[in-house]
C-alpha cells in the first residue's frame, strides 16, 4: 500500500471555492445584471436588445465577476473526485469519468459570462434580433445542458453504491440524494418546448425549480464533503499515531499543519 499526503487545507479552500460560485450567482447574476430569472423568451428582439442596452455596464461587471467565480466549478468539484477514487478498489473508471464530466460542464459555465459579455459589448450597434438569438443561447446553455450535470450525480450516487470501504467514505444517502437531484432537474430539458409558463426558462419549473435542486446539490455535497474530509483527518491521523507507537518512535515529526498521510 503506498501512502501519500492529503493536503486538507487546500481540500477545504478549494470546496470553499463552490460557496464563491454559488454567492457569485446570487451578487452578479442576480443582483447586479438582473437576470434571475432571465428576460421572459415572449419578449420580442427590441425588447430583449434594450434590455442590454440600459444594462450594458452592469451586465459586463457581472459577467466579469461570474467569469471568475464560476471558474471555481471545477476546483469545487476536485475533494470531491478524489473521494470517488478512494472508493474505487482498482481500476478508476468513475475517477476518470468524473474527471472528463466536469471538464465539460466547466466549459458549460464559462461560456455563460462570456456570451453576455460578448452581447452588452456590442448591444447598441448589433441587430436586436442576434441579440435575443443570443440570449436564448445563453439560457439554453443555462438549462439545456443538464444531462452532462445529471450524470456526474450519477457517477456520484454508483461509486458510493459501489465503495468497497467499510464505512462508505460518504454516508449511502448521499448516494440516494445524487440520484434525486440528477432525476430532478430534467425539466430544464423542456425549455426548448415553451416560451411562456412553468416549463419556459424563465418559468417556475424549468428554472426556479432546476435551479434550487443544482445549486442545492452543490450546498449538500459541499457541507457532506467537508465532514468526509474531517473524518478522514481523523482516521488518518490515528492510524498515523499508532503506526508511529509501533514503530517505537514516539519523537518522530509530524506533517505540515492541515496534511495527514493517506493510503492508496
Amino acid at each position: 500500500m503506498k501512502q501519500a499526503e492529503m493536503n486538507t487545507t487546500v481540500m477545504r479552500a478549494f470546496l470553499w471555492s463552490g460557496v464563491v460560485l454559488v454567492a457569485a450567482l446570487i451578487g452578479a447574476q442576480g443582483w447586479l445584471m438582473g437576470f434571475i430569472p432571465g428576460p421572459s423568451p415572449a419578449l420580442d428582439a427590441k425588447e430583449i436588445a434594450q434590455i442590454f442596452i440600459d444594462r450594458r455596464d452592469s451586465i459586463l461587471l457581472g459577467a466579469l465577476i461570474q467569469c471568475i467565480c464560476w471558474s471555481f466549478y471545477a476546483t469545487w468539484a476536485i475533494p470531491i473526485i478524489m473521494f470517488i477514487r478512494k472508493a474505487e478498489r482498482s481500476y478508476p473508471i468513475l475517477t476518470y469519468a468524473s474527471l472528463v464530466n466536469v471538464g465539460g460542464g466547466y466549459v458549460f459555465f464559462i461560456l455563460i459570462p462570456m456570451t453576455w459579455t460578448a452581447i452588452a459589448f456590442r448591444a447598441d450597434t448589433l441587430d436586436p434580433s442576434v441579440i435575443q438569438i443570443m440570449n436564448d443561447w445563453v439560457w439554453f446553455d443555462w438549462l439545456f445542458t443538464w444531462p452532462s450535470f445529471s450524470i456526474w450525480m450519477f457517477i456520484i450516487a454508483a461509486s458510493i453504491f459501489f465503495d468497497h470501504n467499510r464505512p462508505t467514505v460518504y454516508p449511502r444517502w448521499v448516494a440516494y440524494f445524487n440520484v434525486w437531484c440528477g432525476m430532478l432537474i430534467f425539466p430544464a430539458g423542456l425549455i426548448g418546448f415553451f416560451k411562456v409558463g412553468p416549463f419556459a426558462y424563465d418559468g417556475i419549473i424549468s428554472f426556479w425549480f432546476a435551479v434550487f435542486v443544482f445549486f442545492g446539490w452543490m450546498v449538500v455535497m459541499t457541507v457532506t464533503t467537508f465532514r468526509v474530509i474531517s473524518a478522514e483527518e481523523r482516521l488518518l491521523s490515528g492510524a498515523a499515531s499508532a503506526g508511529t507507537a509501533r514503530a517505537g518512535k514516539p519523537g518522530a515529526s509530524s506533517s505540515p499543519s492541515g496534511v495527514v498521510a493517506l493510503d492508496l
